[in-house]
C-alpha cells in the first residue's frame, strides 16, 4: 500500500519532474493531486470499492443515500433485509436520484445492509487500492498530467521537442487506457 504522497512522487519521477536546485518543478503538488483524484474516479468506475453499509430504518420504505459518501456507478448493488438470516434475505429495491425505496416496509430501528460501490480512497495512512490498481493509478496520473502539460503548450517547448513530447504522451495515454480496460470486476458471490 503506497501512501498518497508516494503515488505523487512516483508519478513525478516518471514525468521526469524531479526537483533540481537550479529549476522549479513543472507540476505543483496540488496539480498532481487533481490528476490523482480524477484517475481514482475513473478506476472506481471500472472496479469500484465494494463496501457493506449498515443503516437504521426510520420506519419508512425510503432510505436517503446522502449519508454514504462517494457512491459511484451502480451505487447500491444489493440490499439485505431482514438481516441475520442464513442464507441472507435479499430485498427488492429501486433507486431514483439519491433515494433508495424498499419493496417491503421495515419497522423503525431495524438494521438494513446495503452493499455499495464507492470511489476508492488513498490517504497517507490507508488505501483501498490493491497493488495492481495502484499501478494503473500511477499510469493514469502520468498520462493525465502529461496531456495537461501538452495541452497547455508551455512556451519554452520548441516545435521539434513538442512532437517528441506528444509522441511520449500518446504512448503513456495508450498504456493507461490498456491498463484501465484490463481491470475487470471480480466475480460476484451469491448465496
Amino acid at each position: 500500500m503506497k501512501p498518497f504522497s508516494a503515488i505523487r512522487e512516483i508519478a513525478r519521477q516518471l514525468l521526469r519532474d524531479e526537483f533540481q536546485e537550479d529549476a522549479d518543478q513543472e507540476f505543483a503538488d496540488d496539480e498532481l493531486d487533481l490528476h490523482i483524484n480524477k484517475v481514482l474516479v475513473e478506476i472506481s468506475n471500472k472496479r469500484p470499492y465494494e463496501v457493506k453499509e449498515t443503516v437504521e430504518s426510520d420506519g419508512t420504505r425510503e432510505i436517503v443515500l446522502d449519508a454514504i459518501k462517494d457512491l459511484t456507478g451502480d451505487k447500491v448493488i444489493r440490499v439485505e433485509y431482514p438481516t441475520g438470516n442464513y442464507p441472507p434475505s435479499e430485498s427488492k429495491f429501486s433507486i431514483f436520484g439519491n433515494t433508495l425505496t424498499l419493496e417491503s416496509k421495515p419497522t423503525s430501528g431495524e438494521n438494513i445492509y446495503l452493499y455499495c460501490h464507492r470511489v476508492h480512497q488513498v490517504t497517507e495512512s490507508a488505501s483501498t487500492l490493491s497493488p495492481d490498481l495502484e499501478e494503473v493509478l500511477i499510469k493514469g496520473v502520468v498520462a493525465s498530467a502529461g496531456m495537461a502539460f501538452l495541452n497547455n503548450t508551455r512556451k519554452q517547448i520548441v516545435p521539434s521537442s513538442m512532437r517528441l513530447y506528444q509522441a511520449w504522451v500518446d504512448r503513456q495515454s495508450i498504456n493507461y487506457q490498456i491498463s484501465l480496460n484490463q481491470i475487470t470486476r471480480p466475480k460476484a458471490w451469491e448465496f
